[in-house]
C-alpha cells in the first residue's frame, strides 16, 4: 500500500509539472529512432523556472539549478503527427511519460490532449488500466499492456486529432 501511495505521489508531481501524460513501462526507443530538433542550452518556462538541456548520446539531459534530480527526454517523429512525441523519464525508475512537443520560434511547447482520461476513443480506452479519480484530476492514463500497446496508442491518439492544449507554464523559451 505504501509503495502505491509513493507511486501516485510521484505521478502527481510529474503530471502537475508537465500536464497530461501517457504512462508506460515500455520505451518506444526500441521501435523508433530519437531525433534532436531542440538546441541544447538554457530554457525558461512560463513560471520562470530555468532548465538546462544538454544532448547526451541518444537522449537529452534535463536539469534545473533549483532541483537536484536529472531527468531525461527523447523526441520521436511518427507519421501520424506533424510535430514530436516527447518521452520524459528518470533513468533509475519507470514509468516513461509520453506527451507531445511542438517547436516554437523561441523554443518549444509541451502539449496535452485535453481531458485525456475522459476523451479517449472507445477502442483505446480498453488498452489502458482502469481510470481513477487521480487520472482524471491529473489528466493521465496508464497503458495496461505496455510492450504491445504503447506506440499503437500514441499513434491512434495522434490520428484521432483530439483537442490539444498547452498547460500553464509549459512553454519554454531558449535563453542566450
Amino acid at each position: 500500500m505504501f509503495m502505491r501511495v509513493v507511486r501516485i505521489f510521484a505521478i502527481a508531481v510529474v503530471a502537475l509539472q508537465l500536464g497530461a501524460c501517457i504512462l508506460s513501462n515500455y520505451d518506444i526507443a526500441n521501435d523508433l529512432k530519437p531525433e534532436f530538433p531542440i538546441k541544447p542550452g538554457t530554457y525558461v518556462n512560463g513560471k520562470g523556472t530555468t532548465y538546462i538541456v544538454r544532448r547526451s548520446g541518444d537522449h537529452y539531459r534535463i536539469t534545473s539549478p533549483k532541483e537536484k534530480e536529472t531527468n531525461y527526454g527523447r523526441l520521436f517523429k511518427i507519421p501520424e503527427y506533424p510535430d514530436y512525441v516527447f518521452q520524459f523519464y528518470d533513468d533509475k525508475k519507470k514509468p516513461y511519460y509520453y506527451l507531445f512537443l511542438k517547436q516554437t520560434d523561441k523554443g518549444f511547447g509541451i502539449y496535452d490532449v485535453d481531458k485525456l482520461a475522459t476523451a479517449l476513443p472507445q477502442h483505446l480506452a480498453k488498452l489502458v488500466a482502469p481510470i481513477t479519480d487521480d487520472d482524471r484530476k491529473y489528466n493521465t492514463i496508464t497503458i495496461a499492456n505496455p510492450k504491445r500497446d504503447t506506440l499503437y496508442l500514441i499513434r491512434e491518439l495522434s490520428r484521432a486529432n483530439l483537442p490539444m492544449i498547452v498547460p500553464e507554464n509549459n512553454n519554454y523559451e531558449r535563453r542566450p
